[in-house]
């Protein structure tokens, strides 16, 4: 299983750039496989940062986590992401979403965002094949360009990052990496979301298993189990506003319908839709915290000590055979500052990535 670290920077991350590097550093020396970059509105570029990480490390692959199409021209993005992989060839991932949930700060509209993922991952990948691009999509335009500074690249792999079934089934179709960003943790709803996958992947006539299937899982690790659980609220009540399509940028989306399996009570839905907005609020209000009741958690984070959170995991593993990856979306107790609290769970994790990938012993007939 490949595990990656991966929200920063994020809303409430005050820290310097310097500590993003630090953070990812620790996580290579903790075991992670992949330390994925955000790409928010105003924090610290995604592509800097990424940059500034692999010049660090050593083994540790880097990815957006994730850019869109619509943020820079997906020929900059191709000619950031090569550049990137000339520095550290085979350790970067670009890592995409259809960047519907975010501001738009300078009036720029989203148009197509499933058109607009696919149109992007075609000019990237014919500009890292060297060509010469002449491409007139119903969402992108591109007219006589090619990469001037860099040999080939088209091994660089591309993580499509999908909630919606058209994205999911775009995913199949095209990712080398497939990122199911659902932060509803439920098996079945997640079946679901392969099922879409799987389908997507016949188009392109691609086998199960001939590319990676990873998750997100919102998760707070620590030895003190109950303020861990209680770190845990804000990021399940993102996803509980984000699977109930009841916050400002998912309630108008056509493609997007609650799992069946969701069951969070409509009170709770609407007194956190009309109680706090998580885009701008980085703590979730006390009061909103207690309506998210233990077995609500549970279906929306990874949350308490480091065995009990590999416990869980090796189940999902079991239960959901087809993953290859973990996308760790950590946000650790509150203490000393926010650096360190990172910094002390990354070396929880350490010990979940070991109990999670070690072999699981034989057991010996009873005689």
């Amino acid at each position: 299983m490949k595990f990656t670290f991966g929200n920063l920077p994020s809303i409430g991350w005050e820290e310097p750039t310097g500590r993003l590097v630090e953070l990812a550093q620790r996580a290579e020396a903790a075991g992670f496989d992949r330390f994925g970059v955000s790409d928010w509105r105003f924090y610290q570029d995604c592509f800097v940062v990424m940059t500034a990480c692999l010049q660090a490390t050593t083994r540790l692959q880097l990815e957006s986590l994730v850019t869109d199409p619509y943020v820079r021209h997906p020929s900059l993005t191709a000619a950031a992401i090569a550049t990137m992989d000339e520095l550290a060839p085979g350790r970067v991932i670009m890592g995409i979403g259809g960047g519907i949930e975010q501001p738009a700060f300078w009036g720029e509209t989203r148009p197509h965002p499933v058109q607009a993922v696919r149109e992007t991952v075609e000019i990237c990948r014919q500009l890292w094949r060297g060509e010469k691009v002449n491409f007139d999509g119903q969402v992108m335009r591109l007219h006589e360009a090619s990469l001037h500074f860099v040999a080939p690249r088209p091994e660089i792999p591309v993580l499509i990052a999908a909630r919606g079934k058209r994205m999911l089934a775009l995913a199949g179709e095209l990712a080398e990496i497939v990122h199911l960003a659902s932060f509803f943790v439920n098996v079945g709803h997640h079946r679901q979301n392969l099922e879409a996958v799987r389908q997507g992947a016949q188009i392109a006539k691609r086998q199960t298993g001939s590319f990676e299937v990873d998750i997100s899982m919102p998760c707070s690790i620590s030895d003190d189990r109950e303020a861990a659980r209680e770190a845990a609220r804000r990021p399940a009540a993102q996803g509980i506003l984000w699977t109930a399509a009841a916050e400002r940028y998912s309630r108008d989306r056509a493609d997007w319908v609650r799992p069946t399996q969701f069951r969070v009570p409509e009170e709770v839905v609407q007194a956190l839709s009309t109680g706090w907005d998580f885009w701008t609020q980085p703590r979730l209000p006390p009061e909103l915290g207690k309506l998210i009741t233990d077995d609500i958690l549970d279906d929306f984070a990874l949350a308490g000590t480091a065995d009990e959170c590999a416990a869980r995991l090796r189940q999902i593993q079991q239960e959901l055979p087809e993953l290859t990856g973990l996308r760790l979306y950590a946000v650790p107790p509150a203490g000393q500052s926010l650096y360190q609290d990172y910094v002390d769970m990354i070396d929880q994790f350490e010990t979940v990535i070991r109990l999670v990938n070690s072999p699981i012993p034989a057991t010996t007939p009873a005689v």
